[in-house]
């Protein structure tokens, strides 16, 4: 197994890239449920196209049997992963979007992962200085400030906890690929995708489906290829050169594309507070981005 070289810019970028495409999940979804489809439904498509994507891109490289068979062994690792941040997150994600808005949803999920982020510092050690603190306490107040200024009303008690769970799941995901030191190949990421849509398929066969209709391709094969596929190639990729509570802090930029979609398709604005906290997770996000020595040359 080879050993990737970490370069620090290449996570911060691979992690803003995970928070754009996470970012239009809400949208995707709400536009799957306009089509007919539910929550179970739109939860195991979404990773059946993402798993499709990534057998295409497996099956073109050389020796992909035997590389495949390899990655297997000892899967069960990257098995506890697809739990947390496939079927955790889509099991309970997409259900909190019928009862929350989008923004307040994408906030939430993230505020799910703080005592993810204190397992990163308990248990993988992870040494987090004064600015870095500082940075954390800007992108969670500001997510704590955004559901303030909508307030509640804009979810239900239901929507919120499912929320919490969620997020939870992904942020202990990102822990536990860190932990077991799992790398971003593409066998281990079509693994991970693999197990999650097993996982999947026990609800979504319980709910008695039916196949997608012409309406709700669109927006299906959406959520599998933005957020599903890139979305955690992504994020798998960013903590083979940053720390897992780094990605974590950066992905919470998330919300802020969640919002704007959801203006851009939906019209859900945030409040005056809202677009605030917004700005102060911008600003605690790109503290986290930037390199270590030019935050010291700035001291």
């Amino acid at each position: 197994m080879t050993i990737q070289r970490s370069v620090p810019i290449f996570g911060a970028g691979f992690a803003l890239a995970a928070a754009f495409s996470n970012g239009t999940v809400g949208v995707f979804s709400r536009k799957s449920f306009e089509a007919g489809m539910d929550h179970y439904e739109v939860a195991f498509w979404r990773c059946a196209i993402a798993l499709s994507v990534a057998t295409i891109m497996v099956f073109l490289s050389k020796g992909c049997y035997s590389k495949l068979l390899l990655s297997f062994r000892g899967s069960w690792r990257i098995a506890i992963c697809s739990a947390l941040g496939i079927f955790t997150l889509y099991h309970f994600e997409t259900q909190a979007f019928n009862y929350a808005s989008i923004p307040l949803v994408s906030i939430l999920v993230f505020a799910g992962g703080i005592g993810a982020i204190l397992l990163d510092v308990l248990i993988l050690k992870e040494q987090i200085t004064l600015r870095k603190m500082l940075a954390m306490a800007m992108v969670f107040t500001g997510g704590i400030a955004i559901v303030a200024g909508d307030g509640l009303s804009a979810g239900t008690t239901k929507g919120v906890l499912l929320s919490l769970a969620a997020g939870l799941g992904y942020a202990s995901f990102i822990f536990a690929w860190k932990f077991f030191r799992l790398t971003s190949s593409k066998e281990n990421f079509w693994w991970f995708l693999a197990y999650g849509c097993a996982m999947l398929s026990v609800p979504f066969i319980l709910s008695e489906p039916s196949l997608p209709s012409t309406e709700a391709l669109p927006s299906l094969i959406s959520l599998g290829l933005i957020p599903s596929f890139l979305g955690f190639f992504c994020t798998i990729l960013a903590v083979q050169h940053i720390e897992a509570y780094k990605t974590q802090v950066i992905e919470s930029s998330e919300p802020l594309f969640s919002a704007t979609f959801a203006i851009l398709f939906f019209g859900e604005w945030l409040t005056e507070l809202g677009m605030l906290a917004a700005l102060i997770v911008i600003l605690g996000a790109a503290i986290t981005c930037l390199p270590e020595k030019e935050l010291k040359s700035r001291n």
